[in-house]
């Protein structure tokens, strides 16, 4: 008899090569979806920072700092100009109180910022500002800071404190102030400083305290021309002022 041959099973060998390639192929397509989908969600999240605050914009504290880059609030002239004459400011320029001297007469240009505190207690305030003109280090050189907040002083080392004229509060700085404003000053030439004091000739440091979770205002107005204001920084009195120097920019709400 004749043996018939079995029929084979066996897969040619050219859908050996072919099968591992296909494979692979929707490997990569399936990987190259779920890239496209991440992406996807990380634009959305950076679109849900806010672009414009018609109401106003908020600073938010965290971990007990606030650091805010100034920028003119108004778009009415009110005596502060943006300006980037000297290097080394923060985002695209500073503020410099362009308008006349107001050496007795705090709240004139006011502007204001309004911090959103959710950690309470006591912060220290310090800006960084220049003296954008001449090389006397007692000129151009103050500006006029109030806070909002539920106590606001100056202090030195040994715990003498002062308080705004016009506080009710006593005792009150050397040098001008009135309607609750303190004078604060800087003495240094030639150079963005991190300095804020209050007292003439007797250097107190500015601390304002927060009892509750809240929004306060902190407002300057111009007192000498040609006083350049580049940020300003508020920080728990467990903080330095390294840290807050070092933050990241507060994050941004609108009220």
């Amino acid at each position: 008899m004749f043996k018939t041959k079995s029929q084979s099973t066996e897969i040619p060998s050219f859908f050996k090569v072919l099968i591992p390639l296909l494979i692979l192929g929707m490997s990569l397509i399936i990987t190259s979806c779920s890239s496209d989908t991440e992406d996807k969600t990380e634009m959305v999240e950076e679109e849900e920072v806010p672009t414009g605050c018609t109401s106003g914009k908020l600073f938010n504290e965290k971990d007990g700092i606030v650091r805010v880059d100034l920028e003119n609030p108004s778009t009415i002239a009110n005596g502060w100009a943006t300006a980037s004459t000297f290097s080394g400011y923060e985002g695209t320029g500073y503020l410099v109180w362009t308008a006349n001297d107001n050496f007795n007469t705090p709240g004139i240009g006011t502007i204001k910022f309004s911090i959103k505190i959710n950690s309470p207690g006591t912060y220290q305030f310090v800006w960084r500002s220049r003296i954008a003109e001449g090389t006397s280090n007692t000129d151009f050189n103050d500006s006029w800071l109030k806070i909002n907040g539920n106590d606001f002083y100056g202090e030195k080392a040994g715990g003498e404190r002062v308080y705004p004229k016009g506080s009710g509060k006593t005792p009150v700085p050397e040098g001008a102030g009135s309607n609750g404003w303190f004078k604060v000053y800087m003495n240094k030439v030639g150079e963005w400083f991190w300095r804020s004091s209050t007292s003439d000739n007797d250097p107190h440091d500015i601390f304002a305290k927060f009892d509750t979770v809240g929004v306060y205002d902190v407002e300057i107005s111009g007192r000498s021309k040609f006083h350049a204001i580049d940020q300003f920084v508020l920080f728990k009195t467990d903080k330095s002022l390294s840290a807050a120097q070092s933050a990241t920019l507060s994050e941004i709400s609108c009220k």
